[in-house]
């Protein structure tokens, strides 16, 4: 039996969602899984932590790499925690993020209904959302932006990120060398800026930035004028600065943006267009952050709805979803319960020329009941929910209302969940459709199509 500390060869097997690789040790096929490992690659690792059912080992060695290895393409890579798998090949890594949703879905799914995962059509500057923690150094009081080191709150200052626009490492820099005040600190809970943010659109013409800070909003206002001439300082020296805003969040927690959100600079919005339809996106939208390969996810979904449907599209957000299936619609009901997001997909309805629609304001699992108590029936449902994926509750009633569901997820593990519930309430899976919104990462955007059985 192995130990913690014992140095041991293996090779790599898969790789598994989560993005290490799981490696066999030993005559009964114990298993390791190895981060920073490429399938095929033959490795001596360090055991580091150990149960029961597996070991998780750190590479001492790359004995033999894997054909498939290569060197990932950003200098920091190893030092920061927001790209997991610049080691891959790029054909080879879609390869296995689809080998991942097969190993996932084997028990619910036939295989050949796992398509191949679709390609990104950017695989560098794809990023179009940034959210960058702050700090500072102790001693000379330097401003951070940057990601956490893997499984740590150390932070590494990125000056460069090559999957995301070059402007916004250069307006990374102007706030590190000019933002007029202290950055928060987790061991001390002093200090005003906590997180950045930047959203861009997909021509790179327009830009929201929003500072995170570690006060209340009734306190803003020994802090508002410099922030208004800070604002309008970054407005003047960066013509695609649209907006500048500030969000409140005083609290010890993950949670990066509270709902408290106040505009001391510019535009309420940035306007994305993709193909024929036009997105007005505020400073906290939620939005693809690979707008490019987002298309990509909207148009299997529309393909995939019959004409002259009703529609229902659950988390609806700003409407992205359901204005791009519009024209399969004989009516369109969105539901959203973000306040912000509501107003904005009325006034996207509206520049778009969508007439064929409502919006209900609030909490999705109380429509879906109310529909079900109405008889409601829906042609076709998309739910697009967040990494935590639907309540049971609510998909009881989404399952008695819907002739068809659309599932959009970033979470293949949840969306199993849920597939399973679904799959019991009489549906069928017709396809799962992988799409690499996140190269380079171990996140999978999926598509699943299911119809109910008659």
């Amino acid at each position: 039996m192995i130990k913690v500390g014992n140095i041991i060869e293996v090779c790599v097997e898969k790789a598994v969602y989560g993005g290490d690789g799981l490696c066999y040790f030993g005559d009964d096929k114990f298993v390791v899984f190895v981060e920073n490992s490429v399938v095929m690659d033959k490795l001596r690792v360090e055991i580091v932590s150990l149960n029961k059912r597996f070991a998780r080992g750190k590479i001492i060695e790359i004995v033999k790499p894997s054909p498939y290895r290569i060197k990932p393409f950003c200098p920091l890579y190893n030092a920061c925690g927001s790209c997991q798998a610049q080691e891959y090949d790029y054909d080879f890594l879609l390869e296995q993020k689809r080998n991942v949703l097969t190993d996932i879905f084997k028990n619910l799914v036939d295989e050949s209904k796992i398509y191949s995962v679709i390609k990104s059509p950017q695989t560098k500057c794809y990023r179009h959302k940034i959210q960058y923690p702050a700090k500072q150094t102790k001693n000379s009081k330097r401003i951070l932006l940057g990601y956490f080191k893997k499984k740590s709150h150390n932070l590494t200052n990125i000056k460069f990120c090559p999957v995301q626009p070059d402007i916004i490492n250069v307006i990374a820099e102007y706030i590190r060398k000019n933002f007029p005040f202290e950055c928060y600190s987790e061991e001390t809970s002093k200090g005003l800026l906590k997180n950045v943010l930047f959203r861009i659109n997909s021509s790179l013409s327009e830009i929201s930035i929003v500072f995170v800070l570690n006060i209340q909003k009734e306190g803003f206002k020994i802090f508002k004028k410099s922030f208004e001439k800070f604002g309008l300082n970054l407005a003047d020296d960066f013509k695609e600065i649209k907006g500048v805003f500030v969000n409140f969040n005083p609290k010890n927690t993950n949670t990066i943006l509270s709902d408290s959100t106040l505009k001391v600079a510019g535009c309420d919005y940035i306007l994305e267009h993709l193909e024929d339809k036009c997105y007005k996106l505020g400073a906290t939208s939620f939005f693809q952050i690979n707008p490019l390969c987002a298309v990509k996810v909207f148009n299997i979904v529309k393909e995939n709805i019959q004409k002259n449907s009703n529609i229902l599209d659950a988390f609806g957000g700003v409407g992205a979803i359901g204005i791009w299936a519009c024209d399969k619609a004989k009516k369109i009901t969105l539901i959203e319960q973000n306040e912000n997001a509501v107003e904005m997909a009325k006034e996207n309805f509206e520049i778009n020329r969508v007439s064929n629609y409502e919006i209900l304001s609030g909490d999705a699992k109380k429509y879906f009941l109310n529909f079900q108590k109405e008889k409601r029936i829906f042609d076709c449902t998309i739910l697009d929910p967040p990494r935590s994926g639907c309540e049971k509750e609510g998909l009881e009633s989404i399952a008695k209302i819907s002739k068809k569901i659309i599932y959009v997820s970033c979470n293949p593990q949840t969306l199993k969940r849920d597939i399973e519930y679904l799959i019991k309430e009489n549906f069928k899976v017709k396809f799962i459709q992988g799409v690499d919104l996140f190269p380079y990462t171990y996140h999978i955007e999926s598509v699943c199509v299911l119809e109910r059985q008659i």
